[in-house]
């Protein structure tokens, strides 16, 4: 009787826990998809004032609206802001936007336009 007790026990806690579950296949990140009425890739250009100047960013979106790749041109530094870029790039666009996205240690202003030109490039996407 005893084991019956237990048994009953741990199927009930399991279909409570299964219950509690998500379903991750149906959680996407939307915050940068961008919606299309015919579904084809787009573009979005986007400014924003860097450390050494405007950094300038085209977002390439797929057909799915989520982020493909980033062009930048700017005029960071060598040394600190120019990589700082690249590293935020990769960043952006594993993310599929700048939510979450950290700033580079020692490369604050850039990291704060680039990201700033990223927004103003996804909400200018056509």
């Amino acid at each position: 009787m005893k084991n019956i007790k237990n048994y009953a026990l741990v199927a009930a806690m399991a279909l409570t826990f299964a219950a509690c579950g998500n379903n991750a296949a149906e959680t996407t990140n939307e915050a940068a998809t961008v919606e299309t009425e015919e579904a084809a890739p787009s573009v979005g250009e986007g400014t924003a004032p860097g450390y050494g100047g405007d950094i300038n960013v085209t977002v390439h979106f797929g057909e799915d609206g989520v982020i493909e790749s980033i062009e930048t041109v700017h005029t960071e530094t060598e040394e600190i802001g120019g990589p700082a870029v690249v590293e935020l790039e990769k960043a952006v666009v594993d993310a599929n936007g700048t939510e979450g996205v950290d700033n580079v240690s020692g490369a604050t202003v850039t990291s704060e336009a680039f990201k700033a030109a990223v927004e103003d490039a996804i909400s200018n996407a056509k």
